[in-house]
């Protein structure tokens, strides 16, 4: 079809259409986009295909992959065969199969549903149930909008999150990337990783491409998605040329085996399913029908020729098509054309025309070529033809794709990582579960005015600002920010210091404290007011650092917030990779642990983890993988890592192990022999002293561009830990760098809401939870009766500490 519309002149007249075949014109109307139609002789229709209806009840499946991301590598696409040929082969199998359009295009004239064409195909073709605008993401020209202005990031997260929403429920969502729509296979490359979601390359056949061309547009392709850690699952055709379709096919397939990329077939080039219908074209320009019998509309033309030349020209051009007839579009002053061509239709020897489509007399280029777009469109995604509900296509399909061989490959796969679009949203949508008291007292930051705001806005905690409620609504007023969900509480008028002060003097007399002390280091250091807010359960948990030290916001929850029986305290910082989210313990705290503290860090961490929804597989970091080396240091963390597995068999624990060898599968298939569930996939990190865990955190982050959320301080993680004494602050405090920006501040409050939540649930758990054991093995603390505590229930939180 490019080939012939390339052999067009330009046009000269505008706005506006119409359709005639072989009699002289009715009656003339204008077409701002609305048209006429007239055509020659009508084919037979295609038989639909029976399609039950879809029950709208809905079953949710979190087991393995639950996406397939169809992306379209030619510079033309024509894979609506393919899309429908997977749909129907997957629904047959499976009974919630859903679409998506991370982006959609503009819905033509003609939808019913004024979505996007490839989304109401699919939503009418197999009678799918809700709401048909929840299958897409974004308007493509609201995509085009926040990619000019630099919001890319903003972007992901928004298909992401309608992705994410879509998809619960359905047992399997088919994707449809924009492909060279709208930014090509780097974009389609950044959703698939963004909606962790393997993909299966499509391309379109072409009759000048050679066998070389395919394989290196595909290698080329293919490393996009690779770079972008986003597994390629094969590459499947549509439009292969039928008289070189057979050698072409076992070509490809032997030098994309070779390359280790499966190839799952090509769908041969047919004409039929070219075919547009007049009646569609008709419906889409609003177009009306000057000549012809009504039932004649089911006019199928396999492309489409633009009339501004001579009309002996355009005889030539039609009489040098090799078959098939085309739609002509021309302006409806050019009766030349109109009257030429209806003699034409007469003649044995004339060129013949499906139709022929007239814009606005007197009109520019524009017209017509709006008209042409418009069939365009259609012929790309055979909108409302019939020919899919037919046997052809599925025949096509079933007899030309492999699709056995790509649900093999979609099951290889196992989900092994979450990617930081996940982790965010999954954030996100636990604090807005369960949102929990959480105390700012740095108000006199403009952040954390705008972090407050925008935290209470979405409903992702409860937030008090410490400061002058004047002062503190005169700074936000002058920023435009809306604090009214927020307490302020005032420190100077509350009436809490006598009680403050009184709790800290018990949980501080055996260091000297003094009830006048008590009450200058409240009213000297509003940290610590914060925190004894927190042990007088006044609060959930406090986030500050913006304008303070590590030293200054740790230090009181180090002072009061501790386990009376564990003078252990460790943090990790959670590390979003490019394509990745991992943790890494202890990074901040403990300076040189034993292997006793290792193991505690070790469990603790892979809790931490698994608390906000990453799978714990925890490596132990040294220079040594699994006996590759010796040393004091090995001999550490390997009984560091003998007793990480006595409490705690039910955790994924490896080491001593490098950190490559941890995190690349291809390494660690060359340094781990006999198969690990850890090594090359790990997502826990216990570095064995503070030395290796800050630098390497720190080099991660600056070289990689990775978000390292943190230091956490870790918190018991009840029902995980079974071992006394607990280890971690009884309370979340957590530290923010002096450099952080608003959305770091947003993040942070997002994890200390979720611990605090954690906490809560476990206190609520704890009266029926079984007796426990101490971490030496022995019985935990008994109240004569054989449980582990007084009040007759098994594991309960430790006593605020006495340090």
């Amino acid at each position: 079809m490019a080939a012939h519309l390339q052999r067009c002149r330009p046009c000269d007249s505008d706005t506006g259409a119409s359709f005639i075949p072989e009699s002289a014109l009715t009656r003339r109307a204008a077409l701002p986009p609305a048209g006429r139609i007239l055509h020659r002789r009508s084919y037979s229709a295609v038989a639909p295909i029976a399609r039950a209806s879809r029950s709208s009840s809905k079953q949710s499946s979190n087991s393995g992959l639950q996406s397939l991301f169809l992306s379209d590598i030619s510079l033309i696409g024509q894979r609506t065969p393919l899309l429908l040929g997977f749909f129907n082969y997957f629904e047959r199998h499976l009974p919630h199969v859903g679409f998506f359009e991370p982006i959609a295009h503009e819905a033509l004239a003609s939808s019913e549903l004024k979505i996007d064409r490839h989304v109401e195909l699919v939503y009418k073709v197999f009678n799918l149930k809700g709401d048909a605008t929840r299958m897409t993401g974004v308007q493509d020209a609201e995509a085009a909008r926040m990619i000019a202005n630099g919001q890319h990031s903003e972007l992901l997260d928004r298909i992401y999150a309608n992705f994410v929403s879509y998809k619960e429920g359905h047992d399997l969502v088919l994707v449809e990337g924009p492909g060279p729509l709208m930014g090509g296979t780097e974009l389609d490359a950044q959703i698939a990783a963004t909606i962790n979601a393997p993909v299966l390359m499509t391309m379109t056949g072409s009759p000048n491409c050679s066998v070389s061309d395919y394989y290196n547009r595909a290698m080329v392709k293919r490393q996009v998605f690779l770079d972008h850690k986003v597994e390629v699952l094969g590459l499947v055709m549509n439009g292969l040329p039928r008289n070189s379709h057979a050698l072409m096919t076992a070509q490809l397939k032997a030098r994309f085996n070779q390359s280790g990329l499966p190839f799952a077939g090509a769908i041969p080039q047919d004409p039929i399913l070219k075919n547009v219908r007049l009646d569609e074209v008709q419906t889409a320009l609003q177009a009306v029908r000057l000549y012809g019998d009504s039932l004649l509309t089911d006019v199928e033309f396999d492309d489409v020729v633009v009339g501004c030349q001579r009309l002996e020209e355009l005889l030539e051009i039609l009489g040098e098509r090799p078959g098939g007839r085309p739609l002509v579009i021309t302006s409806a002053d050019r009766l030349d054309i109109v009257l030429g061509l209806l003699a034409a239709q007469l003649s044995v020897s004339g060129p013949g025309v499906a139709g022929v489509l007239l814009t606005q007399a007197g009109s520019s280029r524009s017209g017509r070529n709006y008209a042409r777009d418009t069939i365009d469109r259609i012929f790309a995604g055979l909108v409302n033809s019939g020919l899919y509900k037919g046997s052809l296509l599925p025949r096509l399909f079933e007899q030309y794709v492999d699709a056995n061989a790509v649900v093999a490959e979609l099951q290889r796969i196992k989900p092994t990582r979450m990617t930081p679009k996940m982790f965010m949203h999954t954030l996100k949508t636990m604090c807005r579960e369960n949102p929990q008291h959480i105390i700012l007292p740095e108000s006199d930051d403009k952040r954390v005015l705008a972090a407050a705001a925008d935290v209470t806005t979405r409903g992702l905690a409860k937030i008090t600002l410490l400061g002058d409620p004047t002062t503190i609504t005169a700074e936000a007023a002058k920023l435009g920010l809306d604090l009214s969900q927020c307490n302020i509480h005032n420190p100077n008028t509350a009436g809490r210091f006598d009680a403050y002060a009184e709790l800290l003097v018990e949980l501080r007399k055996h260091k000297g404290m003094t009830p006048d002390r008590a009450l200058d280091t409240l009213h000297g250091d509003m940290n610590f007011y914060a925190t004894m807010m927190i042990a007088a359960g006044d609060a959930d948990g406090m986030v500050s650092g913006a304008c303070h030290t590590t030293a200054s916001t740790v230090r009181p929850a180090m002072q009061v917030l501790k386990s009376a029986d564990s003078p252990l305290v460790s943090s990790v910082f959670i590390m979003c990779l490019p394509d990745r989210v991992v943790v890494y313990g202890d990074c901040a705290v403990n300076v040189n642990p034993t292997a006793a503290e290792l193991a505690t860090i070790a469990i603790t961490s892979a809790d931490t983890a698994a608390a906000f929804g990453i799978e714990p597989r925890v490596a132990m970091l040294s220079y040594s993988t699994l006996g590759s080396g010796t040393g004091p240091d090995v001999l550490k963390v390997e009984e560091a890592v003998a007793l990480a597995k006595a409490r705690r068999p039910d955790l994924k624990i490896e080491g001593p192990i490098q950190y490559d060898a941890a995190i690349d599968p291809k390494v660690a298939a060359v340094k781990v022999t006999g198969g690990s569930e850890v090594a090359g996939k790990a997502t826990v990190f216990v570095f064995p002293d503070l030395n290796t865990g800050n630098n390497t955190y720190k080099a991660v982050q600056q070289s990689s561009g990775a978000i390292a959320m943190g230091p956490i301080m870790q918190v018991p993680v009840w029902g995980g830990w079974p071992y006394l004494p607990w280890p971690g602050l009884l309370k979340p405090v957590n530290d923010l760098s002096r450099g952080c920006t608003v959305p770091d501040i947003v993040n942070t409050i997002c994890v200390t809401s979720i611990q605090a939540s954690r906490l809560r649930r476990g206190n609520r758990q704890s009266a029926d939870s079984t007796p426990t054991q101490s971490m030496d093995g022995g019985p935990g603390p008994s109240n004569g009766n054989g449980n582990g505590n007084g009040n007759g229930s098994g594991v309960i939180p430790p006593q605020l500490a006495i340090v």
